[in-house]
């Protein structure tokens, strides 16, 4: 019923009230699954809705036509299991002729055999479309994308009339159709193959043959050295220079049995140059540094919870009461509407059609009422706190210690060899300059003239924090 989008929309405008009755031609025009037919009918009776089905004279959840309806139902739930059945046993019947399940492939078509049967035979006018794909991959000179390429230059299409892609000579090369054979159910646990009755070219058979083995022979071809681990660096698209900001780039260096990751400032011939010194800094060093010169001074002072609470529990308090009143308003609307269709003033299009409309609108400022979740601040404020501790913690990877720095900050600028700023994402901003206001040894760094020294101020304007330590 999901993939039925018109059969959903027809539900949706019962819950709209856009209509009160539902004709229906034929029961199994309704539906063929008995179980989801009930649960359907039920919602529409619960919405006040009447489904009457025309050509059999039913009027649905009525006692006279009760009996009569789930027989229907039942026939056709039995009709669809059965249908299913046929053409999934006929397909198989087919298949184990040795007869082709599907569209014909590349270079055949299909051709009635004693009246009956479709059998597949070469197609003149799309066989040398084929010959020409399986000849040049065969000489092992050009990828799929390199012969789809020669056969849309050469004015060739697919069957659909489209541009031949890479893709679609890697079905071919992958269909044991040209090998002769019919596959039922390919990848399956009820996979079939089967020798075909049709009958391919030798020439074409042999080229199918050979690219086979051109295939294995790329599959199975290493080049160069075998594929290192990949690894995660924390400061990776972060981190950049204090001078000329350009970013810092991660790498890592292989030493005899170790392996070292590093930060690297610039790139092999990448350039560009910047006098800044060192050129790199290890993971190691820059992990420890961060978490004693900038997690160490992201403290919450003592009257954090009663601030957050203030805002939990009174944020948006003026923005809802707003819309409440917003919707009585509407919700009287409503009201005077139905009464002006009672005394006959408009007419039952008009007033459907308004009605839905003000319902929308209702429904859009109705708030949630659903019960608010409280977080466990009390143990979100421990975590913050020993954020350093927790940075450190052998069993943190660096993998999670990168998706920490890119959901917070949008750069960390570093000065040779020592962080100088963090500049938080305008979401963590208020965070970072509550929290430093009332850190009495960190202090805020603008790139406009300094403000008075006014919290309400500071939260206002999120920018870059220096943290003490900085020397430039």
């Amino acid at each position: 019923m999901e993939k039925r989008t018109q059969f959903q929309q027809i539900i949706e405008d019962a819950r709209l009230d856009r209509f009160d009755v539902l004709l229906v031609d034929h029961t199994s025009r309704f539906g063929r699954n008995q179980a989801e037919c009930i649960r359907y009918k039920e919602e529409l009776k619960l919405l006040g809705k009447t489904v009457v089905f025309v050509s059999q004279g039913i009027i649905s959840g009525s006692d006279r036509d009760f009996l009569s309806e789930r027989i229907n139902e039942t026939m056709d739930e039995g009709y669809s299991r059965n249908l299913s059945r046929y053409i999934t046993e006929g397909l198989v019947r087919k298949a184990e002729s040795g007869l082709h399940v599907g569209p014909s492939p590349l270079g055949f078509k299909s051709e009635l055999k004693a009246g009956t049967r479709e059998h597949k035979v070469p197609d003149p006018a799309t066989i040398p479309i084929l010959f020409m794909a399986l000849k040049e991959y065969a000489t092992g000179d050009y990828s799929y994308r390199e012969v789809a390429n020669h056969l849309n230059a050469d004015g060739y299409r697919t069957q659909n009339g489209r541009f031949f892609t890479g893709y679609n000579l890697r079905d071919i090369l992958s269909n044991r159709f040209y090998e002769g054979k019919v596959v039922y159910h390919q990848g399956l646990p009820d996979e079939q193959i089967i020798n075909g009755s049709h009958k391919v070219p030798e020439d074409v058979h042999q080229l199918w043959l050979r690219c086979q083995i051109i295939k294995k022979e790329r599959t199975n071809q290493t080049t160069g050295r075998p594929r290192r681990e990949n690894h995660d660096y924390p400061f990776s698209h972060v981190l950049k220079c204090h001078h000329c900001g350009n970013s810092y780039h991660g790498e890592a260096v292989y030493y005899k049995d170790t392996t070292k990751l590093r930060l690297i400032h610039e790139r092999h011939s990448h350039g560009k140059q910047c006098n800044i010194m060192p050129k790199s800094r290890s993971v190691d060093s820059l992990n420890r540094e961060f978490a004693e010169r900038v997690l160490a001074y992201v403290n919450l002072d003592k009257g954090w919870k009663t601030r957050v609470m203030a805002v939990i529990l009174n944020g948006g308090v003026t923005e809802n009461k707003a819309n409440q009143d917003q919707a009585n308003r509407l919700s009287k609307v409503l009201e005077n509407l139905r009464k002006q269709h009672l005394w006959g003033d408009i007419s039952d299009g008009d007033y459907r059609r308004e009605k839905a409309d003000l319902e929308r609108q209702i429904k859009t400022l109705t708030p949630d009422t659903t019960p608010i979740e409280m977080p466990n601040m009390e143990r979100a404020a421990q975590l913050l706190n020993e954020m350093p501790a927790l940075w450190q913690h052998p069993g943190v990877t660096n993998k999670q210690r990168e998706s920490l720095v890119q959901e917070v900050f949008n750069k960390i600028s570093i000065d040779g060899d020592a962080l100088v700023t963090v500049e938080p994402k305008p979401e963590y901003a208020p965070l970072f300059a509550e929290m430093l206001t009332h850190t009495l040894n960190g202090y805020r760094e603008f790139d406009s003239p300094p403000p008075p020294p006014n919290p309400t101020h500071v939260l206002r304007n999120p920018g870059r924090f220096r943290f003490p330590g900085g020397q430039r």
